[in-house]
């Protein structure tokens, strides 16, 4: 794949080449398997024209958090992070939604003509661009609710997405993730999560467990250093 990147600022062009290549690394992706399509990410430098390309993208409003989004003919668009404080955002997130964005289209050139389903695109996205975060979150949704754009614009799942491939990474080894994702250009999801993991119901089962256990141990810490008190 070749990387074109359109900024007025020479230092965000040489961050997305950064993010860029280590991308390549973790995708193990082999451009001699796929077809070398271009990614052109845009850095937009006024909030009206971001909102009005979104607008015409996607065809409809954008959430008054998205700072970037990823179009489905490999262009990028993110709003320059000296912006991002208008959109509720701190400015250092922006090589954060870059990782994000970035991460949609190698899946999407990766499993092309495929799609999958909306929480393991963005599960994987957004661990991958917020790893290093605690991935807290209060509601639990089983993930075959989760599957299609009209579930996910009701709940906005990115934290659970997220935390259930941190936890199947660390279980199971980042690798596994990778396996899986270029099983599923073959088999459907859960055939392919069944063979490169557990079985699904299962290992969702426990991953819920592992949640409710951290914020058991937490309570009982601060039962504890309020009994000393």
């Amino acid at each position: 794949m070749s990387l074109i990147v359109h900024s007025s600022e020479k230092a965000f062009e040489k961050l997305i080449l950064e993010k860029f290549n280590l991308l390549l690394n973790v995708f193990d992706f082999n451009p001699n398997k796929i077809y070398p399509y271009k990614i052109e990410v845009n850095i937009v430098d006024s909030l009206k024209d971001f909102l009005d390309i979104f607008k015409e993208g996607k065809n409809s409003n954008p959430p008054d958090y998205v700072v970037g989004f990823a179009a489905n003919n490999g262009r990028i668009f993110i709003l320059n992070k000296k912006l991002f404080n208008e959109r509720g955002h701190a400015e250092s997130e922006f090589e954060n939604v870059i990782v994000h964005e970035l991460c949609h289209i190698f899946l999407r050139r990766i499993l092309d003509p495929k799609h999958t389903l909306i929480w393991i695109e963005e599960g994987i996205c957004q661990y991958l661009a917020f790893k290093d975060y605690n991935f807290s979150f209060s509601k639990q949704i089983d993930f075959r609710k989760l599957e299609t754009k009209e579930d996910w614009r009701e709940n906005h799942a990115y934290r659970q997405s997220a935390a259930f491939f941190k936890f199947l990474s660390e279980k199971y080894g980042f690798e596994k993730i990778i396996e899986f994702i270029k099983l599923i250009k073959k088999k459907s999801e859960y055939e392919a999560f069944n063979e490169i993991f557990d079985n699904f119901e299962e290992v969702q089962e426990m991953f819920f467990k592992s949640l409710k256990l951290k914020n058991e141990n937490k309570t009982s810490s601060r039962h504890s250093l309020q009994s000393k008190s």
